[in-house]
């Protein structure tokens, strides 16, 4: 039965009104009037199903009427899935695939566990078989999951697979309703996000990005001059003190590495041609002036939001003049916040994650400052992992004596018909993206969430 047809159900077995479940339940009486009617839902995992199962068990006590909560909560888990079950298989395959690559699960340890021979599991994944009941073999996967991918890695890995927090995976009904309800519906189309951003990185060429030689590039001469700090403020604030902090650094005659983080969402300034063009011009700059810049990004954030940023940061990551660092976690969920610093100046500011107009941005060249935001950029500097490691063609000797440490039989290489400038090397722990051509450079990728994301894309 559907969701709304167990609530009514439930409200005449127990002899109770809607308004005495409402007020039990701490939930508003249109709220319940609405669930009662089909005209809404609670999704899976939502804390309104604990909320209307509790307040059901606790009138049922009232009325001596004997109801277990298990039956409740399963009874209107199973009611939503029966209306989720109108579901396209393609996108159940994707995530089915996305969920085993990410968590590194064997088609045999699977089959297993889940009772199917392991190429009966390969040919689902392939979309060749599909399961007779859906709901078994969701259930058994959820089962298989929870049971065996339950340590705070794994679900930290869940998480950012789910686009939540580690937090929402508890109590354990909450986590298997959520992977029920993640493996049947439509999510991100991962495989297009990163086959996009894989065509620009073989498209990318280094002296087209450049337009000319890098030696007729000018680097300006008039200096910019700052005797106090300087406050900016809303989205146009924020690209003209960043476009400030370029200039300050280029005229300097420091040449200290440059550190920069930003979780601030990249779509309003992406928007921006004219700032995206200047950006171009400023990076080149700050390859001919040969200083080394330390990135952390910020990966927590939607797929798409991530590779944005990844993309403005292309020529860097060609020159090898970059380092790329992330956070595992967003260091504030209420505040977007940036940090930038070089050898003269320092740039520091924040914007309410839900709005952006809501910014303030701080650039200082006061000697007296500068310490406290170096250090700062240290601190988080430390804090960071790896994203990527980046080898150019100067460390090409250097690359294959990383590649004959790893173990040969952890080791795929892989190649692709829409990348002809590009092949791969698949391992357990990362993912090598080899460029073959203008700029030939290796790109070994760690993070968790790129890497398979990369991988899925390339395997399936």
């Amino acid at each position: 039965m559907k969701f709304s047809e167990e609530l009514n159900r439930y409200i005449e077995i127990i002899g109770c009104s809607a308004s005495d479940l409402a007020k039990e339940a701490g939930v508003s009486p249109a709220a319940i009037s609405r669930y009662q009617s089909g005209k809404r839902e609670p999704e899976l995992g939502s804390e309104y199903i604990d909320k209307i199962a509790d307040a059901l068990m606790s009138l049922a006590k009232k009325n001596g009427i004997s109801i277990q909560r298990t039956e409740i909560f399963n009874n209107f888990e199973e009611g939503i899935i029966s209306e989720k079950n109108k579901y396209d298989f393609e996108d159940f395959i994707a995530n089915f695939n996305l969920l085993q690559s990410s968590l590194n699960m064997s088609n045999v340890s699977m089959g297993k566990a889940l009772g199917y021979d392991a190429s009966y599991i390969s040919r689902i994944k392939k979309a060749e078989r599909k399961p007779l009941d859906i709901d078994d073999f969701v259930e058994r996967i959820t089962d298989y999951v929870v049971t065996n991918y339950n340590t705070s890695d794994k679900r930290n890995t869940i998480a950012g697979i789910f686009e939540c927090k580690v937090e929402e995976l508890a109590p354990e009904e909450r986590y298997r309703a959520k992977l029920k309800s993640w493996l049947l519906e439509r999510h991100t189309d991962y495989n297009k996000i990163i086959r996009d951003f894989l065509g620009k990185l073989n498209d990318f060429s280094i002296d087209d990005y450049l337009g000319e030689d890098l030696s007729k590039i000018k680097i300006p001469t008039t200096p910019i001059i700052l005797r106090n700090g300087k406050n900016y403020y809303g989205v146009e604030g924020r690209k003209a003190s960043e476009k400030d902090f370029i200039k300050i650094t280029l005229l300097s005659k420091s040449d200290e590495p440059i550190f920069f983080y930003n979780d601030l969402p990249m779509t309003k300034a992406a928007e921006d041609e004219e700032f995206k063009n200047g950006y171009i011009v400023a990076m080149s700059m700050l390859l001919k002036k040969g200083l080394h810049l330390n990135m952390v990004h910020n990966i927590d954030r939607p797929m798409e939001e991530m590779i944005l940023g990844m993309e403005s940061w292309f020529p860097m990551y060609m020159s090898g003049a970059i380092s790329p660092y992330y956070f595992s976690k967003k260091p504030s969920d209420m505040f977007c916040t940036s940090h930038m610093t070089s050898g003269s100046v320092a740039l520091s500011g924040e914007c309410i994650s839900s709005n952006q107009e809501r910014g303030k941005f701080y650039l200082t060249t006061k000697k007296e400052e500068l310490p406290y935001y170096k250090a700062k950029s240290k601190y988080m500097l430390k804090k960071a992992k790896p994203l990527m490691v980046i080898y150019t063609v100067e460390k090409e000797e250097e690359f294959q004596e990383f590649l004959k440490k790893e173990d040969k039989g952890d080791l795929k290489e892989v190649s692709n018909e829409h990348f002809k400038n590009m092949d791969f090397i698949i391992c357990r722990k990362w993912v090598a993206i080899n460029k073959l051509l203008s700029p030939k450079i290796h790109f070994v990728i760690y993070n968790e969430k790129l890497r398979n994301a990369i991988r899925t894309y390339l395997l399936g």
